[in-house]
């Protein structure tokens, strides 16, 4: 029945085109002989007309024009048109010039050609007019579009060929002044984001649709804060990296997200080089069943590398991102690997068996107040686990090593954050010619696994109160999407022995994002959910620093990355360092290592708390040594 209704369809369309095609041409015949038509004109009308028709239906077929639905004509089909009546108008030219007939008007051919464009297109896009007009959504929840760009407009269309969407647009908002009044897509712009208010109320608006994808969070908040005010739904249409792809669909649209508020440019990305580096080649991500580790895997599946290999110690994590990238990438190959990087062993059969070309080195431990009190594990696996990894890489003929490192190695006052440090002179004494070793910087990133947005997620969920830590207390957030973004084009650039450096915007006051993330919900700060400061947590900060004082920093090609060319340093001191902190590690000397990593990174100021660890730890060995001595003596006095 569907294919029967089909094949009527296009007879139709085809016959209705014929039609017009004579239509065109009879119609040609009259102006060029100024509507005076004798009969040796008719003959030559009668039999020029069946070689016209024949040669115009082909070309259109070849053309694509006798197919389609006219409900959808667009400016695509209209350039098409002209191409098709270009080629079949200079056809038959070329055929009444072949006949050699005399008293054939030429002037017909140019009229035709004018003709069939007007007649043809004034149809479809008649027919497109009365469908858009007829179709109408004329129910469903009252909509404004904020947003009268190109995004707004995409889905204004969208939302006229889809009523089932439970969308009735009255209008669209947009700050450009020059829009006001004017009609997109038969939808009025109705005024500026001012407006909001009283534009809900007058036409007694029931959703809002936030097309802003290149907004600034202040703008985004406006808007958010409107609609609030006013007791309106609100959608938004998520910025460009967050999306699949470029397009703005209907089906994009989702709740706004606290992300959203930050209100960045999308980052943009040189593709074409990040490809060259990446496509044919083996790439290792360890730590790859991370919050990072997991979205370099994806991004780094999307450019086509002949392998890639996820080294991971979490089995759960490692088999997450497994099906991932089976579900999404199936043409990837990739390696799941269990393993961990203090494992040398297991780290030299990878790096044997698949000698990747290119590392990126997430696996780390990041949780600062955590690495605080566990000071041996930090040092342990941000440190001899990084250099592990960084001379297998060496030894195996990696071309590039990436280093994921933290704004907390700047002027760190936490053991996880000078740990990273540490690692970021490792990758400068490991450095020579032929592999190129770099580290990249940068913040938090929004819905990674030690976010805040989580912790803050499940207190408003549960009623509150949500802890912050101090009203003053401020960091750099970064999507997940746009930090890995960021660190592949980072990768491209390093020549070798450098710390680059992601621009991470303004710091973002963790107080305001509370109480934003509390609106989004639905909820007021401090009237149904309430705030409460619970003091800076060991070895935190109240600003975190990209830069160290004295470090030269550089621009880039890329706006949104500079680079610090990396002090000097041997391999040999690096040996040193691991050799004292190996020793203080397997000896449990906290106050020995407080001391070690003080030496190796003179801008380490300790916490109180690990201070006072490491005091006690003094305390400890002294009483330690005395009471051995004094058994000591006692043996003495008692052989005597």
């Amino acid at each position: 029945m569907v294919n029967n209704a089909l094949t009527h369809r296009r007879l139709w369309v085809v016959l209705f085109q014929t039609g017009l095609i004579v239509l065109a041409y009879y119609c040609a015949f009259l102006l060029g002989l100024d509507f005076s038509i004798a009969a040796p004109a008719w003959r030559i009308f009668g039999l020029t007309l069946p070689f016209v028709l024949t040669i115009k239906l082909l070309v259109f077929y070849r053309f694509g024009m006798l197919r389609g639905w006219w409900r959808y004509t667009g400016m695509s089909d209209l350039l098409d048109l002209t191409q098709a009546s270009v080629v079949s108008s200079f056809i038959i030219y070329c055929g009444a010039l072949i006949s050699s007939t005399s008293k054939y008007p030429q002037s017909v051919i140019i009229i035709d050609f004018a003709l069939t464009i007007l007649i043809i297109g004034g149809a479809r896009f008649a027919v497109r007019a009365y469908t858009e007009t007829v179709e109408s959504v004329t129910t469903g929840q009252r909509t404004l579009i904020v947003g009268a760009g190109p995004a707004g407009s995409t889905v204004a269309r969208e939302l006229r060929y889809h009523p089932e969407l439970d969308y009735k647009l009255v209008g669209f908002v947009d700050d450009d002044t020059e829009k006001t009044g004017i009609k997109i897509n038969g939808v009025k712009v109705l005024g500026s984001t001012d407006d909001l208010p009283k534009l809900i109320e007058s036409f007694e608006v029931a959703r809002v649709l936030i097309a802003l994808p290149s907004a600034e969070g202040g703008q985004v908040e406006r808007v958010i804060n409107a609609c609030r005010t006013s007791k309106v739904e609100f959608k938004i249409l998520p910025p460009i990296h967050q999306r699949i792809n470029g397009s703005p669909q209907i089906s994009k649209v989702r709740s706004v997200r606290v992300e959203d508020l930050l209100g960045r440019p999308p980052v943009k990305l040189e593709s074409e080089a990040v490809e060259s580096k990446l496509r044919d080649g083996v790439v290792l991500i360890t730590g790859a069943g991370g919050s990072i580790g997991s979205e370099l895997a994806r991004q780094v599946a999307a450019f086509g590398p002949k392998k890639l290999v996820l080294f991971e110690r979490s089995e759960n994590d490692l088999f997450s991102i497994s099906n991932c990238l089976s579900a999404n990438f199936p043409q990837v190959k990739h390696v799941a690997i269990i393993g961990d990087v203090l494992d040398l062993t297991r780290l030299r059969e990878t790096f044997a068996l698949l000698h990747p070309d290119c590392v990126f080195h997430a696996a780390a431990y990041k949780h600062v107040p955590l690495m605080e009190n566990s000071c041996f594990q930090a040092v342990t696996n941000n440190i001899f686990g990084t250099y592990n990894v960084a001379v297998t890489a060496q030894q195996y003929g990696v071309e590039r090593f990436i280093l994921i490192s933290s704004d907390k190695a700047v002027n760190p006052s936490s053991v996880m954050g000078v740990t990273k440090r540490v690692a970021e002179l490792i990758m400068l004494g490991l450095q020579h010619r032929d592999a190129k070793f770099m580290a990249v910087r940068f913040g938090n990133v929004l819905g990674s696994n030690g976010s805040v947005l989580p912790t803050f997620e499940r207190q408003i969920a549960g009623g509150g109160p949500v802890t912050v830590t101090h009203p003053d207390v401020r960091r750099y957030f970064m999507t997940i999407s746009e930090a890995v973004q960021l660190v592949l084009q980072a990768a491209t650039m390093g020549r070798g022995g450098e710390v680059f450096i992601l621009d991470m915007g303004n710091p973002v006051r963790i107080l305001d994002l509370a109480k934003n993330l509390i609106r989004l919900s639905g909820l007021d700060p401090d009237r149904d959910i309430k705030i409460v400061f619970t003091g800076l947590r060991p070895g935190e900060k109240l600003f975190e620093e990209l830069v160290l004082e004295g470090e030269g920093i550089r621009s880039t090609s890329h706006d949104k990355i500079r680079v610090l060319r990396g002090e000097a340093v041997k391999f040999e001191q690096v040996s040193a360092w691991l050799r004292e902190l190996s020793v203080l590690v397997d000896s449990k000397n906290v106050h020995g290592i407080i001391n070690s990593l003080k030496r190796i990174v003179p801008e380490y100021s300790p916490s109180p708390e690990i201070l006072t660890l490491g005091e006690l730890d003094r305390h400890d060995m002294a009483l330690t040594y005395r009471s051995r001595q004094a058994d000591l003596l006692t043996g003495v006095q008692a052989a005597a």
